[in-house]
Parts: structure tokens; C-alpha cells; sequence
């Protein structure tokens, strides 16, 4: 199916999209386009649609960015409801089950730029005050009209961001993951026993791509994606971005990632597991060369960045950065353009009920029923012996 593609590429350009912001790693001016396509990626309310200096003073700011996803489910649970009124749909699981799908499909997609846009309210850099006396002053970078330290003439102006922050910490990075691994822990029997409940169905959007021994891959993701994008900004919060630590550590991470991901391989589809290893091995490459455009930006020494890198300047790292980047998108749109054509080319059965494959969902039995049972033969000469059997088993097996 396309949604184990969908998450992988989404998940890719989420984390590629804030190089810059979080890392440190300023690509080439001649790439600024297309580094504003990658920001659509980020689906960052403040990156995309509003700029943040339009809303207001920085704890408005943070209000908004933990609320208007919770403004967006409720919008689309009233479209859902509105909808099933005039449809006179009125089976109150089904409602139920359709706008919790919509709300775990929210959630995953926006959880890693709201999580960043928490994190900016910590995310700070520090300035030479007094050279005498080596006094520094440090700004909050969202908003550089607050510092964010006490020093001898002004006061810590971020202090006050600190119960918003942590408010909004405790709702989004932590209680985001664990609602979701709440919902894998309560469907973990019907998943395995293959049967059907209201809940599992909701929930199809968290399990459905992976197999049944790796129920709660999608936490495990979640979590890699959130260190990526906004709790690597613990990391040496005044000069982390200008430094390689954080690019080293997320390199790290990744590769450690990919290497766990071809040994679980935890998808059900070989096309899925061959993408998400591709995306993970791409994103590992783009940390790697952005360590080589922070040490070509840096002025430190001269000819620093062709004395250790053999480049002149940044430009031919940003340029691979970018071609890694294009490379994911085009390997993406192959392996779909692939996956669609062998599914429609394939002779296969499905159910008169979902018009889907049987089992293509991990379960497709209802309430009360444990197995399928399919009768194969010849028409022309198994016909009769096969009906026999048929009304042998219903004698035995009712229903």
C-alpha cells in the first residue's frame, strides 16, 4: 500500500528540512527554492503559513503551536460528524473509530514541528558582551528581543516562557507517544489473534504496515524522529548550532537506526523495508556531509575547508546534500510507480465486504470468527467433490 511509503518520505523531508535551524548547516544561497519546498515537509505552522513575529509576543506563540493541532482534529471530527448526519450513518463505533483515525493521522504528522516549536523556546545563542571581562549575553533565537540569561544591566526575559514550555513538553514529546503506545498495548491480542474490534481498526494507521512481532515499531520511529528535530537541541543549547556535536550525534543515530532496521526488518512488504533503509542511509549521507559544510562555513582557520576536506568552499557539499535529497524523492516515486503496477497487474481474491484482499490489513475477520477457509480446485472436474466437502464443514463448522 502507499501509506508505509507516505510515512517513510514524509518522516525523511520532516528531518531534512531543519538542517539549517537545528544543526547548524547552512546550505548554499543558490539552493534557497529548493530548501523551501523541503520546509512544506515540515508542515511547521510558523515555517509554512504564518510567520511567528505576526502572532505576537513568544509565550502566544507557544500557545498556538501546542493548540492549533487540536483545532485542526476538532475541524475534522465536525466535517466527519457532519457528514455521517447526512449520510444518516448512525453507528456510533464506526464515528467513533473514523475520528480517532483522524486524529492518530494528525498527530503523527505534526507532533515533530510542534515539538520543534516548543523546543525553540530553549533554544538560545550566546554573544561577546565585554571583551575585558569576557562577559557574554546569550538571545533567544525565535525571538531575539529576549535574553536569555541574567547579566549585570537586564534580566533573564525567558523565564517566563519556562511553565509554557514545560506544559507543553509534558503534552506533545511525552504524552503524544505514550497515548500511542497506550492504544498499540491495548490491541496487542486482537492484532495477534487476527480479529477485527472497533479499536484495532482505529488504531490500523500505527500497526497495520509492520508484522505482528513488531507491534510498536511506530513508537520507536516517532521517538527517532522527535530526538532529530527537536530534543538534539538539549545538546549545547548556546552554541549547538554552530558546532558538529549535535550533526555527529545525529549521524550517529541514524546509522544506528538503519543498522537496526535491516536486522528487525520489521515491515511485511520487502518493497517498504528496501525504502525505509534507503531513507534512513540517505538521511545518515546528509548528516555526514553536513559536518563537511559546518567545517567549510567555518573561518577559523584559512583553507580549512580543502586542507581536510579536499572542497574549496561549501558549495560542492551543499550540492550533494541536495542531489541526496532529489535522489529519495525520485527512488520514492519509483518504488510507488512499481508497488501500483504489480498490484494492478496481480491476479488476486478479495472480500465481496471491503473489496479488499483477505488478511491485506492484518485483519479482516469480524466479531466471533477466528479463521478464513478457501476451497481451491479444477471447475471442470473438483465441482462436485469440492460441494461435498463444502456441506460437510458447514455441518461441522456453522456459519
Amino acid at each position: 500500500g502507499l501509506q508505509p511509503k507516505f510515512k517513510v518520505v514524509v518522516s525523511f523531508y520532516q528531518v531534512v528540512s531543519i538542517l539549517g535551524l537545528v544543526y547548524g548547516v547552512r546550505l548554499d544561497e543558490h539552493f534557497t527554492r529548493w530548501l523551501d519546498v523541503l520546509k512544506l515537509f515540515s508542515l511547521d505552522l510558523f515555517d509554512v503559513a504564518i510567520p511567528g513575529r505576526c502572532i505576537g509576543a513568544m509565550s502566544t506563540r507557544l500557545l498556538v503551536a501546542g493548540i492549533w493541532p487540536y483545532l485542526a482534529v476538532a475541524f475534522v471530527s465536525l466535517a466527519i460528524v457532519t457528514q455521517a448526519a447526512v449520510l444518516k450513518q448512525r453507528q456510533a463505533f464506526e464515528l467513533l473509530g473514523r475520528l480517532l483515525y483522524w486524529a492518530i493521522f494528525v498527530f503523527y504528522l505534526v507532533l515533530p514541528s510542534v515539538s520543534r516549536s516548543i523546543f525553540s523556546a530553549r533554544l538560545c545563542e550566546s554573544f561577546g558582551y565585554d571583551d575585558a571581562t569576557g562577559q557574554r549575553i546569550s538571545y533567544l533565537l525565535a525571538d531575539l528581543s529576549l535574553t536569555c540569561d541574567a547579566g549585570p544591566t537586564w534580566d533573564d526575559e525567558t523565564s517566563g516562557l519556562a511553565p509554557y514550555f514545560w506544559a507543553f513538553f509534558a503534552l506533545w514529546p511525552v504524552l503524544v507517544p505514550l497515548g500511542f503506545l497506550a492504544l498499540l498495548f491495548s490491541v496487542r491480542k486482537p492484532v495477534a489473534a487476527q480479529r477485527a474490534t472497533p479499536l484495532s481498526r482505529a488504531t490500523s494507521f500505527l500497526w497495520r504496515d509492520y508484522s505482528s512481532g513488531f507491534l510498536f515499531w511506530e513508537v520507536l520511529d516517532l521517538v527517532r524522529k522527535i530526538f532529530l528535530t527537536s530534543m538534539v537541541l538539549f545538546i549545547d543549547q548556546e552554541y549547538g548550532s554552530r558546532k558538529l556535536l549535535r550533526t555527529v550525534v545525529a549521524a550517529i543515530v541514524s546509522a544506528t537506526f538503519l543498522t537496526i532496521l535491516a536486522l528487525a526488518r520489521p515491515y511485511k512488504r520487502s518493497d517498504d523495508l528496501c525504502l525505509a533503509c534507503i531513507a534512513n542511509l540517505l538521511l545518515t549521507c546528509c548528516f555526514a556531509s553536513g559536518v563537511v559544510i559546518q567545517l567549510c562555513d567555518s573561518a577559523m582557520y584559512e583553507d580549512m575547508c580543502y586542507n581536510l576536506v579536499g572542497y574549496k568552499t561549501s558549495r560542492g557539499a551543499t550540492t550533494f546534500v541536495v542531489v541526496l535529497t532529489a535522489v529519495m524523492l525520485a527512488v520514492s516515486l519509483a518504488v510507488i510507480l512499481v508497488s501500483a503496477v504489480s498490484a494492478t497487474r496481480a491476479k488476486t481474491m478479495r472480500l465481496a465486504s471491503s473489496k479488499r484482499e483477505p488478511m491485506r490489513d492484518g485483519i479482516t475477520l469480524a466479531d466471533g470468527q477466528q479463521w478464513h477457509l478457501f476451497l481451491s480446485h479444477v471447475w471442470s472436474t473438483g465441482q462436485d467433490a469440492v460441494a461435498v466437502i463444502k456441506n460437510e464443514l458447514q455441518q461441522f463448522l456453522p456459519g
